[in-house]
């Protein structure tokens, strides 16, 4: 009976040592899933003014530098979701904001788009969230950037398509471009049956998207009209900047025409004709 009783008194101990550790880690947790609202609290922010890039009207470059301003706030928060991840439990936690810095990643690698219009590097991307070794733990997995490019080309049709009703019709082309380069780089990684892959599948149809608005914008001539466009304003700028450009040209003008009628003078010396004035003839 007593030995009952002694087996029972430390079974609760040991159950009671485990509550603890349990309630600990919930704590831990908790704290943890609080600061990731905090992260995506702030990218609700910077969502809502890169939406402003499809608005008629829209002016790409000023969205850009106020998007960058927002990244700041993203910076803190941040900053303190590092602080509260337990050290050494960056795998035990890492599910609760993976999605989070996929989001993330998705946000930062469109603002360098916009910017640069070329393809948003990994170290590019984890610099403008603030994602630096100054930070103890938390860090841009290969995955979850990755996953912000999958992100990335499926807003980038209806960027596209906005681009028309703006009249910017190259930037569908470069658009197209970039997916269909895009695109052939994922091809090249051993993707498994993972969200992942799925998200990487979606990339094809994004591409069939803009290749449907050039096809529309080429069989109206829009782009031939664009291009020719942009090539007399290139061409009026650089008059603008060399004015002596116009006087050569006309000087280049008049000494081709006097050139031309002295080759004809010559002509007509040797072929024995005389040249008649039309006043004197009328006149004989």
């Amino acid at each position: 009976m007593a030995n009952l009783e002694h087996d029972s008194e430390s079974i609760f101990e040991v159950f009671a040592e485990y509550g603890d550790h349990l309630a600990q880690e919930m704590a831990a947790k908790e704290k943890v899933m609080e600061s990731v609202k905090g992260v995506e609290k702030e990218s609700r922010k910077l969502y809502t003014i890169l939406q402003n890039i499809h608005r008629p009207g829209a002016k790409i470059n000023e969205i850009v530098l106020k998007a960058e301003e927002t990244f700041e706030g993203i910076h803190i928060a941040l900053f303190y979701l590092d602080q509260v991840i337990p050290k050494g439990c960056f795998w035990r936690y890492c599910n609760l904001w993976s999605n989070t810095l996929s989001w993330l990643s998705f946000l930062a690698s469109l603002v360098l788009y916009l910017k640069e219009d070329t393809l948003p590097e990994k170290p590019k991307v984890s610099a403008l969230l603030g994602l630096t070794s100054d930070l103890h733990c938390l860090h841009l997995d290969i995955e979850e950037y990755l996953q912000g490019l999958c992100h990335l080309c499926n807003e980038l049709p209806r960027l596209a398509v906005n681009s028309v009703t703006n009249q910017d019709y190259n930037r569908p082309v470069r658009i197209s471009q970039f997916l269909g380069s895009l695109y052939s780089g994922f091809r090249l990684l051993n993707l498994k049956n993972d969200n992942l892959r799925k998200r990487f599948d979606s990339i094809k149809y994004d591409q069939k998207k803009v290749e449907e608005v050039v096809y529309d914008l080429s069989i109206r001539g829009l782009l031939t009209i664009n291009t020719t466009k942009e090539a007399a304003n290139a061409a009026s700028k650089e008059d603008e900047k060399d004015p002596k450009k116009e006087e050569d040209g006309k000087e280049k003008a008049v000494g081709e025409t006097s050139e031309k009628e002295e080759n004809k003078k010559d002509v007509v010396a040797d072929e024995g004709i005389d040249e008649v004035d039309p006043e004197k003839k009328t006149t004989t």
